[in-house]
């Protein structure tokens, strides 16, 4: 690394600050706001694109973070499209060296970068500082692109971006994580509602079935049916089947097709 790459005393002291911080980060605001204060000290921005390879879906879930009005969710849903969006552009950008940083557009232009520049040019992100993760089996784990930056995209912004962004990423993670357990918990605790037969009569009201149906399929009358719907219903707070369906839905007892 170059000396004109290095950070001077004032951003290390920032860098320092930043990394420290990072540690009490754990909800969506906290990341928010810690990414605007700490982080913005070093890598000054607006917008905050994530993508992060989380397991939960095919491709990777793409998050966004902006304090800029011109900044949409017309604008957004031009970056996750998995064929010409944010993450198929870097890609094109960096070639064969992953974990790269990427900076867009170039000065001057590159002739590969210019489905990039035009993708930032339209999604209203005027330029962009992003740095693409790798993890230990060579697979693109993660990226974490900066937009709307107001100072000039130089060495010291990629060396900044290669310091800060391995601990973006634990944060970011940390969020994640804490997402998923309360939604867990959650879950947990609305599954306690029914009972296990009563959550397989939800079901199977869910796949359309009637009263003597369900009876023949759980080996019992219709009249232990009926009572067990009635509980079912009192206990979700649904006066119809349909309504008690969508609760149990957005309870999480129910999984949606």
């Amino acid at each position: 690394m170059q000396d004109f790459q290095k950070l001077n005393e004032a951003d290390r002291e920032r860098f320092a600050d930043a990394v420290e911080s990072s540690f009490d980060v754990v909800s969506r605001q906290q990341f928010f706001v810690w990414t605007q204060s700490a982080v913005q000290a070093l890598v000054p921005h607006e917008i905050l694109v994530c993508g992060v390879e989380d397991g939960s879906r095919r491709g990777m879930a793409v998050h966004r973070f902006s304090a800029s009005r011109y900044f949409g969710n017309e604008q957004f849903e031009l970056l996750t499209d998995p064929l010409t969006g944010l993450l198929a552009r870097l890609m094109d950008a960096s070639g064969s060296a992953r974990g790269s940083v990427v900076l867009a557009p170039t000065v001057p232009p590159k002739t590969a970068d210019a489905e990039l520049n035009a993708l930032i040019e339209q999604a209203e992100l005027k330029n962009l500082a992003a740095h693409l993760m790798t993890g230990a089996r060579g697979s693109l784990d993660a990226f974490y692109a900066f937009s709307r930056i107001s100072v000039a995209l130089d060495a010291r912004v990629a060396y900044a971006l290669e310091l800060l962004v391995p601990h973006v990423h634990c944060a970011f993670l940390r969020v994640l994580a804490s997402e998923r357990g309360v939604a867990s918990a959650t879950s947990q605790r609305a599954s306690r509602l029914v009972t296990e037969r009563q959550a397989q009569i939800l079901n199977l009201i869910k796949l359309g079935k009637t009263n003597s149906e369900i009876a023949l399929v759980l080996h019992c009358s219709p009249w232990t049916i009926k009572n067990h719907i009635h509980a079912i219903l009192r206990k979700l707070d649904s006066n119809t089947r349909t309504h008690a369906i969508a609760r149990a839905m957005s309870l999480g007892i129910l999984q949606p097709d």
